[in-house]
């Protein structure tokens, strides 16, 4: 599962500059990923590859749904607008290479998208 978490960090970096490693590169559970995608909001990415069949949540877990930047990310001395830019993944047992390449595809997909048809909210 780390391997996974690594390889999607890996190839999301690859897509978009700039994307950085929200946590610690080495002691974080194995099955959770959380980036800072600067100039694309989290939560506009969560709804547009949720039409892809992707889902993944925008900031923290601490989050749970409340519109407020996480106390978390923000602990970690992230700026508001950088919290606002960041997504979290998990996998799992069941998560397999392939489930990785279409997510990449997807994110791949909705970045091309935004360019004419998505309309992402810039990070406050």
């Amino acid at each position: 599962m780390q391997d996974l978490r690594d390889t999607l960090a890996r190839r999301i970096r690859d897509l978009i500059p700039g994307a950085r490693l929200n946590g610690h590169p080495e002691r974080r559970l194995p099955n959770t990923l959380n980036l800072t995608l600067p100039g694309l909001r989290g939560e506009s990415l969560v709804v547009a590859l949720d039409q892809h069949g992707i889902s993944l949540s925008s900031g923290s877990a601490c989050k749970s749904g409340s519109p407020e930047p996480t106390h978390v990310l923000m602990a970690m001395g992230m700026s508001e607008e950088e919290v606002h830019c960041s997504v979290r993944f998990s996998l799992s047992r069941e998560t397999s290479a392939s489930d990785i390449d279409d997510t990449v595809d997807a994110i791949e997909r909705v970045l091309e998208e935004m360019e004419t048809t998505v309309r992402f909210l810039p990070c406050k």
